[in-house]
């Protein structure tokens, strides 16, 4: 509980895979509604119905996934900076490349 009230990690991915699922449940019905309704205009129809049904379940995993990769791009960043702030060096210093002379 810890890490969802100090954003230490992310609940958006889950809060996407739900909506994911809502959404793919929501295409389904409304492909089987209108592949119903279809079936009264023909077999063209019917087939019209079918390939829009893939081609919007196609793209609404795109679209979530895309949604996804965003939040893991961010957390792959925040890994790379924290192994860069464990792995740097001391800062250096700096000394003129000649001798002062008198």
């Amino acid at each position: 509980m810890a890490y969802l009230l100090g954003f230490e990690r992310f609940i958006a991915p889950v809060l996407i895979k739900l909506i994911y699922w809502i959404g793919i449940v929501a295409i389904l019905v409304a492909g089987a509604t209108s592949f119903v309704n279809a079936s009264s205009e023909g077999i063209g129809r019917m087939l019209l119905t079918l390939v829009a049904l893939l081609l919007s379940l196609l793209i609404w995993r795109l679209v979530s996934e895309l949604w996804i990769l965003a939040f893991n791009i961010y957390e792959r960043l925040v890994e790379i900076r924290d192994l860069m702030a464990r792995q740097a060096p001391a800062p250096a210093i700096i000394r003129p490349a000649l001798p002062e002379s008198d």
